[in-house]
């Protein structure tokens, strides 16, 4: 059997049905970070490492993702009532994945965590991937969807670290801006470069993102 260069298979025992299969993961030569957009959306030379981060069971269904944490006892029933059952088909998303493919395990593992009631940063950052494949293949509609839902998410998302809370509020702040929601925007960015508290880091990345925004409207408004 010849060896595949880009992926390797990883074993998983899925979680709800206990039954063992192999998935693709990207071998880590074959991609290598060039980059990434102003919300953190990583960019990347070569395969995306982020189409094969959700592990979806080709026997009933299941997916799930490392961040996840409601994946046992009382959590697995509202699973197979609300999930599991709903199911009108089990897709195999085990080999190499299209965009489109990513999608639908980055949303099932979604819709896996709303029924077992994950925290809402969970479900924010599931929102918020989904939203970066979408814009891989330039459909801003549903890219915009997923914006707003993750943006209401991180609004309801509460974390113990100084530079999580931070980032949450860039997120959210940034989100807005490309939802053409600017009031919203500049009052995120500016909490984050006037406030004694902030990091440098995040008001560095608050400064320069209002800034470009300034000069590249600016600039537009100049030109028309």
């Amino acid at each position: 059997m010849s060896m595949n260069y880009d992926y390797y298979e990883s074993k998983v025992v899925c979680n709800f049905c206990k039954k063992q299969y192999t998935t693709y993961k990207v071998r880590p030569g074959r991609y290598k970070a060039a980059g990434q957009d102003s919300d953190f959306m990583p960019i990347y030379e070569g395969l995306n490492p982020l189409f094969y981060e959700v592990a979806v069971c080709p026997h009933c269904g299941y997916a799930f993702h490392k961040s996840m944490t409601r994946t046992y006892g009382p959590f697995m029933s509202l699973i197979e009532e609300d999930y599991i059952k709903k199911l009108q088909k089990v897709m195999d998303l085990c080999k190499e994945r299209t965009v489109a493919e990513a999608i639908a395990s980055f949303q099932l593992a979604y819709l896996v965590a709303k029924v077992s009631m994950e925290e809402p940063l969970i479900l924010a950052n599931f929102a918020m991937k989904i939203a970066w494949l979408y814009r891989l293949i330039h459909d801003k509609e549903s890219e915009n969807r997923y914006l707003h839902a993750a943006r209401d998410l991180f609004n309801k998302s509460h974390t113990k670290s100084k530079e999580s809370e931070e980032r949450i509020q860039y997120l959210i702040a940034e989100i807005s801006l490309r939802l053409g929601d600017i009031e919203d925007a500049k009052r995120g960015f500016s909490r984050l470069i006037t406030g004694k508290e902030v990091s440098n880091k995040y008001r560095n990345y608050a400064k320069k993102r209002w800034d470009d925004f300034k000069y590249n409207h600016q600039t537009v408004v100049g030109e028309g």
